[in-house]
């Protein structure tokens, strides 16, 4: 049987915005602080993920780009490309595309997405 899709979220986006995509996908979704992963860093988070199988990554940051085209999928990853903002800003710009992309990264072979 294989495995559920988790996301992570990487440590540039707020904890607050994993509770708000917890309640509003059918995927758990934990932050990197709620993972621990806070102190590390983006290569060694990849390659837990890598372990790990069906993980979504969210992240600002281009280093997951980098790795994921690298090493490839898994994990998946949505690119967020929207600047410094607050919490709200930021998740209603994730939330209008998130469906959307999580049905994409789970059923294709797509490994990258870029919302901008």
């Amino acid at each position: 049987m294989k495995p559920e899709w988790e996301i992570w979220l990487d440590a540039n986006i707020s904890p607050a915005i994993a509770k708000w995509m917890d309640a509003y996908v059918e995927l758990p979704v934990k932050s990197s602080y709620k993972l621990n992963f806070n102190q590390l860093g983006d290569q060694e988070i990849f390659q837990i993920a890598k372990d790990y199988g069906h993980i979504i990554l969210i992240s600002k940051d281009a280093d997951f780009s980098d790795l994921t085209s690298r090493l490839g999928a898994p994990p998946k990853l949505i690119k967020i490309g929207i600047g410094n903002c607050d919490n709200q800003k930021l998740w209603d710009f994730i939330r209008k595309r998130l469906l959307n992309s999580i049905d994409l990264l789970t059923n294709t072979d797509t490994a990258i997405i870029e919302l901008n």
